[in-house]
């Protein structure tokens, strides 16, 4: 700081007129008592009677000292806090079904909506009371936290209908998922106020930070060389790091040892406790950020392979009648749903419950009756198929007779023979149930229906022999293990439902808008009875949970952030102590309270920063390594050969964005204390 003396922002233009009020009326009381020394006592109590009723306190500043609860500020915040968990789902519903954005990128432009309104409001508030919100922040909270013990108490209250997803999920993740959306709100608030108190703390609007950057850069003595370094060591890991570490500083010893030897002085470099300090608080927000970006790619990469598979296997969005309607019209509705813009594929399909046995093998399976010359225009299933063909659904005298050694072990004994004239209709199963059934293209299987005839006893079940024409293998342990599938109209004719289907499956040019696409299917099909369905809506609870699991893995690892942002408080702390006459001289030159707040702030952010960076360039790093080299895993036990991992820009985003909010906040504690320094105190202490 000594080093030039460029002029600090003073103060408001307001402090003047004070000082002048303050100073000259002592002098004239002086005079005044030196020439009539019967009135002095009279004027100086009328004086004194006159500053305490007309006059405001006045700090040692100069300025008039702001109330220390503003019931005003109190309003805009206690508003914010509790706005920003009802503008969340509002921002939902019009990213996700207005403008029909992806689920993951709707949730996050909603998440940052909420957290602007709160973070509006907050700087609005420390504009009204002229400070730091941090009380009326702090109530707000503490009535969101009685707000909830009141839901939590009454169950009428969650099960409203929007605490319906969270209340399905047990009572304990509605108050947990109240008490993140209010703490979210406060801390968005809180830093709200303070990035306002900044701007318009000295009375006018100043974000001018130039001069606060030069003293923030001179303070942390962070050269191009030891941040390379340290980028070095958290490269090639903390192992490595350190042994290069300990070998430099052997090489030292010796040195130094060898002088002492000769008698010579050697002096050998220390490094500030400070710059220590800095090194480690931006280690450790690398590290953070660097797992926490890894760990989000990993489960995005697993969400995307499920995904991938899931709709593989099934369709987009299917369109159903409501109740025990009849689909008997589906040819004519299936030309209408073609028309759809975005609609680029849709065959009908025939679902049920069966069972189905080989031998003395029996399982349960789910029978769908599909449409061969369209299903491979919705689903992958074709491609999907590992032995046999698709095709001889409608072609089984085709299907080639099994040859194998029947006392081959694990193998089911052959059925009994159809008759040499009869050709039994074709069924394509998984690769897991065909295990379970131990049968092979070729083979006969039995399938057993509970929708049978009506006979003297009641309903009995319906059975039938099928020949196996296919196995197919979608990656999925569920889908391989429970669907079988057979011609349409066979299933028609089995199950005796005539030309009724059960519904239509539908395939869509964007997944992420099967939503707004499945709404205009339903409209172009005139309403009732019909209603569709979109992939999200089929497999809600599992996308839910997969979601759930990000969520509270992220909040683990975000830890480690909040751990480093711990670290950057002390290594604040350490320079406000380091820093006194420097802070004092600054302030008596007339920099105000909020141009000595922001040089710390700025420390903190630059600190927040470059760990931040480190993080992003480890974890992009890391992704691209596991993603060209891969990870083997076994696909007997996760049906997967590779690690998967997905790279998403907003991820990476969103992980940027929280370190660098919780090393700001961690600056706020320092820097106040630093602001609150008076210049004679500084300079006693020297």
């Amino acid at each position: 700081m000594t080093e030039r003396l460029p002029h600090p922002p003073t103060a408001a233009p307001t402090e003047a007129p004070v000082e002048s009020t303050t100073v000259h009326p002592e002098a004239d009381s002086v005079e005044a008592a030196a020439v009539h020394p019967e009135r002095s006592a009279a004027d100086e109590a009328a004086r004194s009677r006159r500053a305490t009723t007309t006059q405001p306190a006045l700090p040692s500043g100069g300025h008039p000292a702001p109330r220390v609860f503003s019931p005003v500020a109190f309003a805009l915040v206690m508003i914010g806090v509790f706005g920003a968990p009802l503008v969340a789902p509002l921002a939902v519903a019009l990213f996700g079904d207005r403008l029909a954005l992806p689920g993951a990128l709707a949730t996050g432009l909603a998440a940052l909506s909420a957290a602007a309104f709160a973070a509006a409001l907050g700087s609005v508030a420390a504009v009204v009371s002229r400070r730091l919100a941090f009380y009326e922040v702090a109530a707000a909270a503490l009535l969101w936290v009685g707000v909830v013990a009141v839901v939590a108490a009454l169950p009428g209250l969650r099960g409203a209908r929007a605490l319906q997803p969270l209340e399905a999920q047990g009572t304990l993740v509605v108050v947990l998922g109240l008490l993140g959306a209010g703490f979210l709100a406060a801390i968005a608030a809180f830093a709200g106020s303070t990035l306002a108190y900044l701007a318009t703390g000295t009375g006018r609007f100043d974000p001018s930070i130039s001069y606060e950057l030069f003293v923030a850069r001179s303070h942390l003595r962070l050269s191009l060389r030891t941040v390379a370094a340290l980028f070095g060591i958290v490269v090639t890991g903390l192992v490595p790091g350190l042994l290069v570490a300990l070998g430099w500083s052997l090489v030292r010893d010796v040195k130094e040892r060898r002088a002492y030897r000769r008698g010579e002085l050697f002096r050998r470099g220390r490094m500030p406790a400070t710059l220590l300090m800095t090194l480690i608080s931006i280690g450790g927000v690398a590290i953070g950020v660097w797992a926490l970006t890894v760990v989000l790619s990993v489960m995005s990469g697993f969400e995307a392979d499920l995904k991938r598979k899931i709709l593989g296997h099934n369709a987009h969005g299917i369109v159903l009648t409501y109740g025990q309607d009849a689909f008997d019209d589906w040819h004519r509705a299936r030309d209408k749903v073609l028309a759809v813009p975005g609609v680029t594929g849709a065959t009908p399909f025939l679902y049920n419950e069966v069972m189905l046995s080989a031998g003395q093998n029996l399982t349960g399976a789910i029978l769908k009756g599909i449409d061969t010359d369209t299903v491979g225009t919705v689903t992958d299933l074709p491609r999907n198929v590992e032995d046999g063909d698709l095709r001889w659904l409608r072609a089984p005298e085709k299907i080639p007779r099994p040859i194998r050694d029947p006392g081959t072990p694990g193998v089911a004994p052959p059925a009994t023979p159809a008759r040499a004239d009869r050709t039994l209709p074709a069924i394509v199963i998984g690769r897991e149930l065909a295990r379970s059934l131990r049968v092979f293209v070729g083979d006969q299987v039995n399938v057993v229906s509970p929708f049978g005839d009506l006979g003297p006893a009641g309903p009995q079940p319906k059975s039938r022999p099928f020949r196996l024409a296919a196995v197919f293998y979608s990656g999925m342990y569920e889908y391989d293990s429970k669907f079988a599938y057979m011609d349409l109209g066979e299933a028609q004719r089995f199950f005796g439902s005539g030309e009724t289907v059960t519904g239509l499956e539908l395939k869509v040019h964007d997944v992420d808008a099967a939503r707004a696409v499945m709404g205009r299917v339903v409209f172009a099909l005139g309403g009732w009875p019909y209603r569709a369905k979109d992939w999200g809506e089929l497999n809600r609870s599992l996308f839910s949970a997969l979601q759930m699991e990000k969520v509270v893995m992220a909040v683990i690892l975000g830890f480690i952030v909040l751990v480093a942002s711990f670290i950057i408080v002390a290594t604040l702390i350490m320079l406000v102590l380091e820093k006194t006459k420097e802070i004092a001289v600054l302030k008596s030159m007339g920099a105000g309270v909020p141009s000595v707040m922001k040089i710390f702030v700025a420390e903190g952010v630059i600190i927040g920063a470059v760990g931040t960076a480190f993080g992003l360039i480890l974890g992009y790093g890391t992704c691209l390594l596991i993603d060209r080299v891969g990870i083997p895993l076994d696909p007997e036990v996760y049906y997967i050969s590779n690690l998967p991992v997905l790279i998403e820009p907003a991820q990476f985003t969103l992980a940027a964005l929280g370190a660098l909010v919780l090393s700001y906040l961690a600056t706020i504690y320092p820097a106040t204390k630093a602001a609150r320094l008076r210049p004679v105190d500084g300079l006693r202490a020297e």
